[in-house]
């Protein structure tokens, strides 16, 4: 599929042999270094799905002029979310906005989302007519213990909610105990095929993630954290919760101990479109107004709150930090 907006610049989705001239241009006119530039391994584990590659590209003259990541949750009219975005000076002047809508028409996508856009651009999407918004930043800290990767000054840790009957196991693999697909499908929830639910978090290349089910009479929530340690300290956060997310108020228990067992500092977790007030039953604190600074950037660390802001055609889109590519090594 090849599309045409004016000039002599051709817009079309990348192939395998394409790759290497991809990442080129994400070292060259993105970010030098960027991981994606310069790890084949990571760029095919995020990018690279059977024989789709997942970026729409721009060419004139021979030579790549604009890049849309994007990652798919399944193989046919599935969600999506963007990644890097970048288009260069051409005979199109509009042609970043080109390339998304050539990605939008025919990417047989359902939804498009993107976590972590850049606030510059919050003004492209709403003249696109797309809901845009900033992502909570919640946080939970450890009784007692001190700190070397937040900065705290309250260290409050407030009561939770508890729920008699409440079962919480780990997730080894996919069909091992608790059955995920009866998560999958949740008003304004991304809808994330099993396929990919188990390559993103049982077989990340670098990551190692903690999976958990929860289950309260009918609800069903997985729940995956994952560990960064900092500064010869640790932190757990919350990367995805997939199903009935009233269950959140219900995990501080679990987090608590998990802090304990691990040695983490707090647990924060980034998310769009899930009800405050779960998060507050549940004994978490908003990081903003809170006088505590609980980090998002590791590599390099960055002792600084951090605003995510987010992008979505689904109105009041449920979204967390595992969605898009903000979760990935730097």
């Amino acid at each position: 599929m090849t599309m045409g907006f004016g000039g002599k610049v051709r817009i079309r989705f990348a192939e395998y042999k394409d790759i290497p001239a991809v990442m080129e241009f994400i070292d060259t006119h993105w970010k030098k270094g960027h991981i994606m530039g310069r790890d084949r391994r990571l760029f095919e584990f995020q990018h690279l799905w059977g024989e789709e590659v997942s970026f729409a590209m721009a060419e004139e003259g021979g030579q790549v002029k604009g890049i849309l990541g994007f990652i798919p949750y399944g193989s046919s009219r599935r969600d999506a979310t963007l990644a890097i975005w970048k288009a260069l000076k051409t005979s199109d002047t509009m042609l970043g906005i080109h390339i998304l809508e050539f990605l939008r028409k025919n990417g047989d996508i359902r939804f498009i989302s993107a976590p972590g856009i850049n606030p510059r651009t919050v003004s492209v999407y709403q003249f696109l007519g797309l809901n845009t918004g900033r992502m909570a930043h919640w946080y939970r800290l450890r009784r007692g213990g001190c700190h070397k990767i937040a900065h705290v000054t309250d260290p409050a840790v407030p009561r939770h909610a508890e729920a008699t009957g409440l079962k919480i196991s780990p997730v080894f693999g996919l069909g091992e105990g608790f059955d995920i697909t009866g998560c999958l499908r949740r008003d304004r929830q991304l809808y994330k095929s099993p396929d990919f639910i188990g390559r993103r978090y049982f077989k990340h290349p670098v990551f190692e993630y903690l999976k958990y089910g929860v289950e309260l009479g009918e609800e069903k929530l997985f729940v995956v954290l994952r560990v960064q340690p900092c500064n010869g300290s640790k932190a757990l956060r919350l990367i995805d919760c997939i199903g009935d997310h009233g269950l959140i108020r219900f995990l501080a228990p679990m987090l608590d101990r998990l802090l304990d067992s691990l040695g983490c500092e707090y647990v924060d977790c980034y998310e769009a479109g899930v009800d405050g007030g779960i998060f507050r039953d549940g004994g978490w604190l908003p990081v903003p107004g809170s006088g505590n600074t609980i980090p998002e950037y590791f590599s390099p660390f960055e002792q600084k709150n951090i605003d995510i802001y987010y992008m979505s055609e689904i109105d009041g889109a449920i979204l967390f930090k595992g969605d898009g590519d903000m979760d990935r090594p730097n």
